[in-house]
């Protein structure tokens, strides 16, 4: 089996399962398909001199309760063991539950969670950004990310005289547009606190990206971002693009 095999079928116990519970339905397993001698008295003439130790309904009952702990612990196991249940499956499964997860981790087999992909970042961000990736330059990419939000934010929110935390509070701003402006609309105002709870998160995201990481750019001694920080950092921006490029234009005339 290979190690993606391992990994694909070793979930390791999932959360709320009672390992030790389920550790002693398999060694109940165990015990009750071991092969046990027939007394002599019992044998029939020329039959068998060994019998399994459990009754047929024990095993029915227990080997249920296995198949239930299979299923649990290995998410593929209808599809690629078509619930074979034998002794050797019943040991692998115990070592599961036991100390599966904790070797795989040791051996590097464990699910590493999901993956971002730079490119699925949103357009106004990884296309201003990708140049000085590629130059394994994180911190200019985060800042050219962020110079192109700030520019597409001017341009949506018709707000050219305005730049960053400013722009952010113009454009997001939960009272009604002032004549002649703008404001940018992630949802109507049917649902009031849905209303504020999106534009205030907007309007909090925004500033915290410009005040905690664009503006800390600027300045002498603060330090580099590392490859995954520049990648989270990239991730929010690419969180707030897509809220400013989905949110509506309305103006005063709309909420009069």
């Amino acid at each position: 089996m290979s190690g993606d095999d391992a990994a694909a079928r070793n979930t390791g116990a999932p959360q709320g399962l009672d390992s030790e519970w389920a550790v002693e339905q398999c060694n109940e397993w165990l015990r009750l398909h071991e092969r046990v001698a027939i007394p002599e008295a019992e044998r029939e003439p020329r039959g068998a001199k060994q019998r399994l130790k459990g009754s047929t309904a024990e095993r029915a009952k227990i080997t249920n309760r296995v198949l239930r702990v299979a299923e649990a612990v290995w998410a593929d196991w209808n599809d690629r063991y078509f619930r074979n249940m034998n002794a050797t499956t019943v040991r692998e499964l115990i070592f599961e539950l036991e100390e599966g997860i904790e070797v795989r981790e040791r051996l590097g087999l464990s699910h590493s969670g999901p993956a971002l992909a730079a490119d699925a970042l949103h357009p106004w961000v990884w296309e201003a950004a990708r140049p000085h990736w590629n130059a394994d330059n994180y911190d200019a990419a985060v800042w050219a990310a962020a110079i192109n939000v700030n520019s597409q934010l001017k341009a949506k929110a018709k707000r050219p005289d305005l730049g960053e935390s400013n722009l952010v509070e113009a454009a997001f701003g939960i009272s009604p547009p002032d004549e002649g402006k703008v404001r940018l609309r992630l949802c109507d105002e049917t649902n009031p606190a849905l209303f504020k709870d999106r534009h205030l998160g907007a309007l909090s995201l925004g500033r915290g990206l410009f005040a905690g990481v664009r503006n800390p750019l600027n300045h002498i001694g603060a330090e580099d971002l590392t490859e995954q920080e520049a990648l989270e950092t990239l991730a929010a921006w690419s969180l707030f693009a897509r809220w400013v490029d989905r949110a509506d234009v309305v103006t005063n005339e709309a909420t009069a």
